[in-house]
């Protein structure tokens, strides 16, 4: 009898057990579906995108705040206190643009005209971006780079979670470079819409952005380590197209020795607005 209840137990867990691996490769299948579908639909936009014809302008709005560094003050975190590391002064730099882009053939231009520049009325054509850090252009083209069907050979994907973002069910995915492919551009998590695969938000792994060595040199300087967030945000939509609506950078180390402190070295936010749009033609060629 008793060799019978083990037998029986014994058969239960193996039952069980096959139950819920059967569940979970399921479930792992279900997923692989939607991720394909989901890669599937992103690769068709960014050749649509790829082939597009553009003219547009917008007012671009930029405000950086840069904080530097030296003995003897305080530093800015989420509570202020004494340190040999402090923040010595703070400098801003606001600037507005008419803002212009024309892309045909595959070609692109940016070009800008400084409206004004820390206050101060500009009429500046053809002017330079006047940014003091993380030069920024073509954001427009970010999708492409990480989702065209080029591109998709050269990552690994995976569904990363499912959420709302300003109201909208999103799916977001994380794309990170193949085993040994060392790539120079940048990488990260997308939020892509449900509802029609719309590609809303890029936030950019730290680790692809350019000269990050020299980062983390300046965080080993201070025996901290980087945490960076950037991420580009495309809210405006013409002929199936999304255009930038917000592109932000905040540079900030973290002590986790020193109960995870925080500083940050620089901000950057630049808001993009009033677009009006002269030609926006797309042409997928098969």
């Amino acid at each position: 009898m008793k060799k019978q209840k083990i037998l029986i137990s014994a058969l239960i867990f193996v039952i069980l057990s096959s139950q819920i691996y059967s569940q979970r490769a399921n479930s792992d299948s279900t997923k692989q579906a939607e991720l394909e579908t989901i890669l599937k639909k992103c690769a068709e936009y960014c050749e649509k995108l790829s082939n597009s014809v553009l003219y547009f302008v917008c007012r671009e709005k930029i405000k950086e705040e840069i904080y530097f560094f030296g003995p003897g003050s305080v530093i800015i975190g989420p509570s202020l206190y004494r340190s040999n590391r402090y923040i010595k002064r703070i400098e801003k730099n606001n600037l507005v643009y008419d803002y212009q882009l024309v892309r045909k053939d595959k070609i692109i231009k940016e070009s800008r005209v400084l409206l004004e520049e820390n206050g101060q009325k500009k009429n500046e054509k053809n002017a330079p971006l006047k940014t003091k850090v993380f030069r920024h252009k073509n954001i427009i083209l970010g999708p492409i780079g990480l989702l065209s069907e080029y591109w998709q050979k050269h990552h690994d994907y995976k569904i990363f979670k499912k959420e709302k973002y300003k109201g909208e069910e999103v799916i977001v995915i994380e794309a990170v470079p193949k085993p040994g492919i060392k790539l120079n551009h940048l990488f990260g998590k997308i939020w892509v819409r449900k509802s029609d695969f719309s590609i809303l938000k890029i936030e950019w792994n730290q680790t692809s952005i350019e000269n990050y060595e020299r980062i983390e040199e300046f965080a080993r300087q201070l025996k901290y380590r980087p945490s960076i967030k950037l991420t580009s945000e495309y809210a405006y939509e013409k002929n199936g197209i999304r255009f930038p609506s917000k592109y932000s950078i905040n540079e900030a180390y973290v002590n986790v020795g020193l109960r995870r402190k925080r500083i940050t070295k620089s901000k950057k936010t630049v808001i993009y607005e009033d677009y009006k749009f002269f030609t926006v033609e797309t042409e997928v060629k098969y």
